[in-house]
């Protein structure tokens, strides 16, 4: 593989749960890891720079930005949700750059759990989705994100 994957890992345990995770993208010489921990600053990452796979975890906070204020006002939890029908549906024409941007899920919600990644705005590919266990090794997380980067939405 020639290709060097530019990665953005959006999740709030980054520093926390998943350093080890974290940590190991850095090892790969194929693989451009980037990271945001908040909706908002993923929001302001994925509009100004394009990245060839984006991993999200549905429950995100919220971060400082007022354009979250609707899911804060009646206490939504799932703040990737709400990131990706922002960028992939509602304010899909201000993310042209990321057209090419192959879009995976992580997280500890069952896929079940979460029909609506399936439909329109997002379209999620179900290969693109994986729950977060604490027995998902490394390896096998880097395994999916080379999965994501070789599938289309």
């Amino acid at each position: 593989m020639n290709d060097i994957i530019k990665l953005l890992w959006i999740d709030d345990n980054l520093f926390h749960d998943l350093t080890e995770k974290r940590m190991a993208l850095y090892m790969e010489e194929d693989i451009e890891p980037h990271f945001a921990t908040d909706a908002t600053d993923a929001f302001y990452r994925l509009r100004s720079e394009p990245f060839d796979v984006v991993i999200v975890d549905l429950r995100l906070p919220p971060g400082p930005d007022d354009m979250w204020e609707t899911y804060r006002a009646s206490n939504f939890q799932k703040y990737g949700y709400a990131l990706l029908c922002t960028v992939l549906g509602e304010q899909k024409d201000n993310f042209d750059h990321l057209k090419e941007t192959r879009f995976g899920v992580f997280t500890i919600e069952a896929q079940e759990e979460n029909p609506e990644l399936f439909e329109a705005p997002i379209r999620l590919a179900e290969k693109n989705f994986k729950m977060k266990t604490h027995a998902y090794h490394e390896n096998a997380f880097i395994d999916f994100i080379r999965h994501v980067y070789k599938s289309w939405r």
